[in-house]
């Protein structure tokens, strides 16, 4: 962990890093669970998963959304995710909205009105607001956590534990 001298009390390293200002923590992980929850869960995982990849978030990589787990999303199709444009388990609508969302991640001001547009070829107004708001949350928490240097530990943290749970440990 870089840039903390002294860290508060927590359960998991996130914890304890992020009561260094427990309202700001609270309010934060509020909205942020909010947040993804307002999108369809296995689209948000994908996002979720590609920008922490293109981000180096071990935490973030290190979890799995409970609810595109319930909804079907396959480790398989994860390890495709690098490939997503390629890969026959991905969808077009998925291909679109990763694509959108490693653009957001890696330099948001080259967004173009025709990225926003071919977005919303697949999602509703309502659904494109709320899938950016969420790419917003999840592209802070995971540099905070990058910047913080917050690594895995064996649990989850509190604060994500009603959403996420452990990503299956390798073989």
């Amino acid at each position: 962990m870089t840039h903390i001298r002294q860290l508060a009390e927590g359960a998991t390293e996130l914890d304890r890093v992020w009561n260094l200002r427990p309202q700001f923590y609270a309010v934060f992980m509020d909205d942020y669970n909010r947040s993804i929850a307002r999108v369809e869960p296995t689209l948000i995982e994908l996002c979720r998963l590609r920008m922490a990849i293109l981000l180096a978030s071990d935490l973030d990589r290190s979890l799995r959304y409970r609810a595109a787990v319930a909804a079907g999303l396959s480790e398989a199709k994860l390890a495709e995710l690098g490939c997503y444009t390629s890969s026959p388990l991905f969808s077009e609508r998925e291909r679109i909205c990763i694509d959108f969302a490693e653009r957001f991640v890696i330099q948001s001001s080259t967004i173009t009105d025709e990225d926003t547009d071919r977005v919303q070829t697949m999602l509703t107004p309502e659904e494109f607001v709320y899938f950016v708001k969420a790419l917003s949350v999840i592209d802070q928490f995971q540099r905070a956590c990058v910047a913080f240097d917050v690594r895995p530990g064996d649990t989850v943290p509190p604060k994500m534990s009603g959403a996420f749970q452990p990503a299956p440990r390798p073989n």
